[in-house]
């Protein structure tokens, strides 16, 4: 998308300003190229996401690399300008780093693209071992590599990847939507009720099957989540229950196991999804999305 255009360059300033003011590594070349639609698994995924203050916009800032050794390169640049000694592996040292790294880039970042009418707000770095980027319709994905030289160190070019995706936010599906959350533990409703009210949801709570059946009468959720191990009665009896008098009901089984005899249980039943506790607020959304679209 060409409006990205500016925001990119100034990423790429603060990306290689960054570099060359915490390590003693020079930018001796730079490559930008635009992804669309890419489905990767990235290694040592350093996280940054963000959304504008209108919510039109949102994505995440992404440092990767080739390799651990790539990483660790870039560690122990750091490192050295600090005057801490060199990383043989990546630990939590090596990680805190890397983080803060990120952040600056990314502080710079959001600095200059307030100035040109882009007011964003961003999340503390998450580091993952794997990370699998995205595919939507609506996802704008950018690579940055810088190649760097150590100067003390001949034929010695190394390559750092950062990556970026814009997002432009659409109505959630899950907005004015009714969804029936059924659980025996407080805490896990409490947790999940609270994503969900935030993309939108009218939710109603139930801590067992029994109370399930009677809500869910009156109430007619567009989708009920359902825990399997409750007391008085299961999550699959009281769907069995709920069948009888709403054959069309949608239901995402929660389970804290991914047993066979359960998934084949679920499937008897026409449950239109399996979730695992404890479930990411991510995944939840792009299961429950998914679903009521």
């Amino acid at each position: 998308m060409s409006q990205f255009d500016q925001h990119i360059d100034i990423l790429i300033d603060a990306y290689k300003s960054s570099i060359e003011q915490m390590t003693y590594l020079k930018v001796i070349g730079t490559e930008k190229r635009q992804v669309l639609k890419e489905k990767n698994i990235l290694q040592f995924a350093h996280i940054i996401s963000y959304t504008d203050f209108d919510k039109k916009v949102d994505g995440k800032f992404v440092l990767t690399f080739n390799s651990v050794h790539d990483a660790l390169k870039l560690a122990s640049a750091i490192a050295k300008r600090l005057g801490m000694g060199k990383f043989e592996q990546i630990g939590d040292d090596s990680i805190d780093l890397l983080n803060e790294f990120l952040n600056v880039v990314v502080g710079r970042t959001i600095s200059d693209w307030d100035g040109i009418g882009l007011k964003v707000k961003f999340d503390t770095p998450v580091f993952k071992k794997s990370y699998k980027s995205e595919i939507s319709n609506d996802l704008q994905g950018y690579i940055i590599i810088l190649d760097v030289e150590d100067p003390e160190a001949k034929n010695s070019t190394e390559q750092i990847i950062l990556r970026i995706d814009f997002g432009e936010k659409s109505e959630s599906t899950i907005k004015g939507k009714k969804i029936l959350l059924v659980d025996d533990s407080r805490v896990m409703r409490n947790i999940i009720s609270q994503t969900l009210k935030a993309e939108g949801a009218t939710i109603k709570e139930a801590e067992n099957g029994e109370e399930a059946n009677r809500i869910h009468r009156t109430f007619n959720p567009d989708l009920t989540l359902m825990d399997i191990n409750m007391p008085k009665m299961s999550g699959f009896e009281a769907i069995a229950k709920i069948r009888e008098y709403d054959a069309n009901a949608k239901f995402i089984i929660l389970s804290s196991s991914s047993r066979k005899d359960e998934i084949i249980k679920a499937k008897e039943l026409r449950v239109s999804g399996y979730l695992v506790k404890p479930v990411e607020p991510e995944q939840l959304i792009a299961r429950v999305s998914s679903i009521l679209d």
